[in-house]
């Protein structure tokens, strides 16, 4: 019998030092960081001790993750979509709802987020979301998910599902089951997320949505041409839908120079800053794609490269991205950037949390 799988913890810590900032500067950060802060797409979960492939194949045949309960009570977050990987078994994504909603039940502090009301409570709300419809092969299906508490979903994943077209496919749209779908997730009050499907599903899937659609962890092409970035026109389509875009800092990700190996906080505050010239400061917060745990190590683990590059681009080359390496991090260090780059506290507020509690508010159904 194989040794019982151990989870690595404490890996809520600041991977580069905050600025420091001046008395009144300080004293804004700690007020916004008190404030609505939430993220549209993490992962806060632990990675099984040591990261190997072997290791982290016996985690996923356990379809269970492990719930970060002592890193997200001290994180600050008040609300956190949790995200499970793409998968394409039905069964295996219930169970794994399943085993979110009692680890959270369990912990105090913690609390599922099914309806609107129960946003903006004390202590940190979660949400279940997933990368992508693929499990799903009928309504029924999509109402099953919805009871298990499911509120935020992709349409398609990289490769496609029923519902349309991945990104890494040759895209003929958003499909009559797609259709069929988004307007059952309407009704349900199932948030509708386009970050993994093509270009054409992407903007056939908002037009269809009577409700706001969200990108939920990406970047901007304008900044980083790389496929898994999104065009001005689908960015555009979701804030016209009253939805958003989660920035994301996964490694690798969110770049912005060609002919750098690196990834930086400052790369992914170009993002941001890009995407509000484009779109206004009301339809962008933050997606970041990380989890309590090594993601260059699961890279490696999985044998992946990582996010795709543009033509012309160096590989990425680093551990982590500083200052974005877990969940609990990420928003107070894009609090202070925003600062010192003369933001003003109404706007920072928005991106770390206000937009995401709007556009959440606007989607869920409003009671049970």
């Amino acid at each position: 019998m194989s040794d019982p799988l151990r989870y690595a913890s404490g890996r809520d810590g600041l991977s580069r030092p905050l600025p420091e900032l001046e008395p009144a500067f300080a004293e804004r950060a700690a007020r916004l960081l008190a404030g609505t802060v939430g993220s549209l797409h993490d992962h806060p979960v632990r990675f099984p001790e040591p990261l190997t492939a072997e290791n982290w194949d016996r985690h996923m045949a356990a379809g269970v993750d492990v719930l970060a309960v002592e890193e997200l009570q001290a994180s600050g977050l008040g609300t956190v979509v949790a995200n499970c990987f793409s998968q394409p078994d039905l069964g295996f994504v219930r169970g794994w709802a399943a085993s979110m909603r009692e680890q959270i039940a369990a912990a105090s502090g913690l609390h599922l987020v099914r309806t609107a009301v129960d946003l903006g409570g004390a202590g940190t709300g979660i949400l279940l979301g997933l990368e992508d419809l693929g499990p799903i092969a009928t309504l029924d299906d999509l109402d099953l998910l919805f009871a298990d508490g499911v509120r935020v979903a992709g349409v398609a994943y990289n490769t496609g599902s029923l519902l349309g077209c991945g990104l890494a496919q040759d895209d003929t749209g958003l499909t009559a089951f797609g259709r069929a779908a988004i307007a059952r997730m309407n009704e349900l009050g199932m948030v509708l997320d386009v970050s993994h499907a093509g270009d054409r599903t992407s903007l056939e899937a908002i037009a269809a949505s009577e409700r706001p659609a969200v990108i939920s962890h990406a970047g901007a092409q304008g900044v980083w041409k790389s496929s898994r970035m999104i065009p001005d026109s689908v960015i555009v389509a979701a804030a016209q839908s009253g939805g958003m875009i989660g920035i994301e800092a996964a490694p690798g990700s969110t770049r912005v120079d060609l002919a750098r190996a690196d990834h930086t906080l400052d790369d992914v505050v170009r993002h941001i800053e890009y995407c509000v010239d484009l779109v206004g400061v009301d339809h962008v917060g933050l997606g970041a794609d990380t989890f309590y745990g090594d993601h260059v190590g699961l890279y490696r683990a999985l044998g992946s490269k990582g996010a795709a590059l543009p033509d012309g681009a160096v590989a990425f080359e680093g551990d982590l991205v500083a200052g974005a390496e877990n969940p609990t991090e990420f928003a107070p260090q894009v609090c202070h950037a925003l600062l010192l780059a003369g933001w003003a506290d109404a706007d920072v507020a928005k991106i770390l949390g206000g937009n995401l509690d709007r556009v959440l508010r606007a989607a869920l159904p409003v009671s049970a």
